[in-house]
């Protein structure tokens, strides 16, 4: 009788482990959502922590220029500051004209103007 009991929960052993293996996961959509959201997080706080760099810096400039240019006349307008600080950081001519609202032209023209 005893080895009848066993070989039964043997058996019902076997038959459980095939169909774990067939089951679907109803946690793994879960994880995956987890998944994304982590990087979505990761990339925002990259994001918040550059734009936040750049403001930092802008709000330096105005020191930097009145102690290293003084033939700029002393003050910069915050758009002669803001477009200068892009330039300076690489960002191509159409990015600065985006980000300031200003045509292309007028940028190339600023950015000229502000680094004789």
């Amino acid at each position: 009788m005893v080895e009848y009991a066993i070989i039964a929960l043997a058996a019902l052993a076997i038959i459980l482990l095939v169909l774990s293996f067939f089951a679907k996961d109803e946690l793994k959509p879960l994880e995956e959502q987890i998944d994304h959201l982590t990087v979505s997080l990761a990339q925002e706080t990259y994001q918040i922590k550059k734009r936040l760099q750049v403001i930092e810096e802008e709000l330096l400039i105005p020191e930097r220029q009145r102690s290293a240019s003084p033939r700029l006349g002393g003050s910069l307008s915050p758009a002669d500051r803001r477009i200068l600080f892009l330039h300076k950081q690489g960002f191509p001519l159409e990015d600065i004209a985006h980000e300031t609202g200003l045509t292309v032209a007028e940028v190339e023209r600023a950015v000229r103007r502000l680094r004789r």
